[in-house]
């Protein structure tokens, strides 16, 4: 017996963190889902600690109940860290949070077609169609690491591209 093969769907988290590593100044190499270690295994300075570190997770929303269109609401940390010092970064943090908020803003950049892959899979280009955030971006303070972080939510409405029902 075979498994048949399943349509390959983006999720929300891919998405957004395509959507993201589009924005000028940021690579996909910034954004994922979980926070890398800030040190490599040889005791360097992981690649992020340079240009701080944005991680992104669904809190909320929804697809569309009649349309192929996806609203979900995704929460966004932007992180930054100086290892070996107990002065958080905020500045840093503050400035991916300030490109990010400011890229909601273009309304003709929001929707650009987005290239997913992920673990070696490529995944169906999506297009975000309207981004917005649905809180203002707040310092989180007491990190036992002393990592400078801000948070805020992101609300995203996308779709597959050439998506059809037959």
């Amino acid at each position: 017996m075979t498994t048949p093969v399943l349509p390959l769907d983006g999720t929300d988290e891919l998405v957004a963190a395509a959507w993201i590593a589009t924005i000028p100044g940021f690579t996909s190499a910034m954004v994922g889902t979980t926070l890398p270690p800030d040190v490599n295994a040889d005791g360097s300075p992981a690649p992020w600690v340079a240009t701080g570190f944005v991680t992104v997770a669904v809190v909320g929303g929804g697809p569309d109940p009649q349309l192929p269109v996806n609203r979900p609401v995704i929460q966004l940390d932007c992180w930054a860290t100086v290892p070996g010092s107990n002065k958080p970064p905020w500045n840093q943090a503050a400035a991916l949070a300030g490109a990010i908020r400011r890229a909601t803003w273009d309304r003709r950049a929001i929707a650009r077609p987005l290239q997913i892959s992920a673990n070696g899979v490529a995944y169906p280009t999506a297009a975000v169609q309207s981004a917005y955030l649905a809180t203002a971006f707040r310092r989180l303070y007491d990190d036992q690491g002393d990592y400078a972080r801000y948070q805020a939510d992101l609300a995203l409405s996308w779709v597959t591209v050439n998506d059809r029902f037959y």
